[in-house]
C-alpha cells in the first residue's frame, strides 16, 4: 500500500529535483530521469517517466522551463529541456521552502519520538 507514512509521497519535491537537474545545463527527458537517479537527493529509482514528463509538460506551461526539439547528431529527435530566468528564481524559492519544511520535520520527529518514548509501549 502507498502511503505518506512510508514516504510515498517524496516525490512531490520532483519539482526543485528537475530544476536543480537543469541548473547546471540543457537535458533531454531521458537524461533528466538517469540525472535524478544516479544522482538524485532524493530517491527516484521507481520513478514513472510518464510522471516526469508530465510534470516537465506542466513546467513548461508555467513558464519555468523552455523546450526544443533536436534532430540533429541524433538518431531521433529528442525535446531539450532548458531552465529559464523564472525557473532559477523558483529554485531559489524552493531552497527556502525546503529549509523551512527541513527545521519542521526535524521538530516533528523529535516529538513524534518523545511521544512514542513516553508512551511506554501501548
Amino acid at each position: 500500500m502507498k502511503c505518506a507514512c512510508k514516504g510515498a509521497f517524496l516525490e512531490r519535491f520532483i519539482q526543485p529535483s528537475i530544476l536543480m537537474s537543469l541548473y547546471a545545463g540543457d537535458l533531454h527527458g531521458f537524461s533528466i530521469i538517469r540525472k535524478l537517479k544516479e544522482s538524485g537527493p532524493i530517491d527516484y529509482v521507481g520513478m514513472d517517466p510518464t510522471g516526469l514528463y508530465r510534470m516537465l509538460r506542466k513546467m513548461e506551461k508555467a513558464g519555468l522551463l523552455t523546450s526544443a526539439w533536436k534532430t540533429e547528431g541524433s538518431p531521433q529527435p529528442r525535446r531539450i529541456y532548458s531552465i529559464t530566468g523564472e525557473g532559477r528564481n523558483c529554485l531559489s524559492y524552493w531552497e527556502r521552502t525546503l529549509r523551512e519544511y527541513a527545521r519542521s520535520v526535524s521538530g516533528l520527529s523529535e516529538a513524534v519520538t518523545m511521544s512514542l518514548s513516553h508512551a511506554g509501549g501501548r
